[in-house]
């Protein structure tokens, strides 16, 4: 039984999730796979406060820092001096970890890790094949090291900014951000006759939760409203005990944490929400419109792009904008209904099932080199 390794992070959901995902699929198809975050070592608890506990602090407390310094590290100086850091730093936690578990093919769906398994394969302490998930639509310079010899990319977007950076077309395949099976089966047609809005945006976007939420109350249309909390028990609470019912002629529904988000997004029409990598997958193989009227700075904001260029997002630079983009999509079903046909598009482009395929070729290929380089040396 071929053993796999995924590296992930939890510096927002989106990576774990995408590991869980990429887990199940491996699994049934006979991979042992084991998820490990290095940064969760004891070895590790400086360098996961500098990334773990900083991503957070400064993406909820000082999101526009959070940017600057997101940008910052594309400058190829610094980001050559941060990945000289991390692989000194993490070098010896990941190696123990592969030494350990001994699997036959590697996994990150972090960027952080991509540079130290590239340093550890690049000093010859290290020789398999290893594959870097972009879990984000647009692909940070930290991505890019030619020790790796695949990417998985969320759309033909993320594959240019990937070959714009010099990474090989052959070594790129659109498979799509991966997500649970429920989001991948056909839309369901729904059956009732109100506009339909699923708001979302985790613990990060708890604010605009509340803005949006508000700003829809004022909104001249009969609307059904699904809010999602998640784990945050205060939002639900709160929002539950002044909105929940109708209100303004408006049915609102109050969620803490859900696991049926893709229920959710079979009633709805259109979701508000933040353009996580993985959220935004989801919503794509849902054939949902995004509306983005919050972004943390950086990574989302980049999605942000992306998303709006491939026509499945409509961007609001302003909370006061999202009655009028609501009352356009009300009296105007064509333009939801092409933005619908636009993520189904996208959608077909993608091809999860062939992540095992192309283990599988890795693994082979793997063999290969290796049966040659002991027929050579005896």
């Amino acid at each position: 039984m071929p053993k796999v390794m995924i590296f992930s992070a939890s510096t927002g959901h989106g990576h774990n999730q995408a590991a869980d995902c990429l887990k199940k699929e491996l699994e049934a198809s006979g991979y042992s796979v084991r998820i490990v975050e290095p940064l969760k070592k004891e070895e590790s608890w400086i360098m996961e406060a500098l990334i773990d506990d900083g991503y957070h602090i400064l993406a909820t407390r000082l999101p526009k820092m959070y940017g600057k310094l997101y940008k910052i590290t594309y400058n190829e100086f610094l980001n050559k001096n941060v990945k000289r850091i991390l692989n000194r730093a993490m070098d010896s936690v990941i190696e123990q970890l592969i030494q350990e578990y001994k699997p036959d093919l590697l996994i990150t769906t972090h960027p952080l890790h991509v540079g130290v398994v590239s340093y550890l394969k690049a000093s010859g302490r290290l020789n398999l094949p290893f594959i870097s998930l972009v879990t984000d639509y647009m692909a940070h310079q930290f991505y890019v090291n030619s020790f790796v010899d695949a990417y998985i990319v969320g759309s033909p977007y993320t594959k240019d900014t990937l070959t714009e950076k010099g990474v090989p077309e052959n070594k790129i395949h659109i498979f799509g951000i991966p997500v649970r099976e429920e989001f991948r089966q056909p839309r369901l047609v729904r059956n009732n006759d109100v506009f339909t809005l699923l708001i979302m945006g985790g613990s990060m976007g708890i604010p605009y939760i509340r803005k949006c939420l508000k700003t829809l109350m004022e909104n001249p249309h009969h609307l059904r409203i699904l809010v999602v909390c998640g784990s945050n028990r205060k939002l639900w609470t709160d929002l539950a005990k002044k909105y929940a019912g109708t209100f303004n002629d408006k049915d609102v529904v109050i969620y803490g944490f859900t696991s049926n988000i893709y229920d959710l997004m079979d009633q709805s029409d259109v979701i508000i929400t933040k353009p996580g990598g993985l959220t935004a997958s989801e919503a794509i193989n849902k054939n949902i419109p995004i509306i983005i009227p919050f972004f943390i700075p950086g990574q989302e904001e980049e999605n942000t792009e992306i998303l709006v260029k491939a026509g499945v997002a409509v961007r609001t630079s302003r909370i006061s904008e999202l009655n009028p983009l609501i009352d356009s999509f009300c009296l105007n079903p064509g333009l939801l209904e092409e933005m619908r046909e636009n993520a189904s598009d996208l959608a077909r482009q993608l091809s999860p099932g062939s992540i095992v395929g192309l283990a599988d070729q890795l693994l082979y290929e793997s063999l290969q080199v290796k049966e040659y380089q002991r027929a050579h040396q005896s």
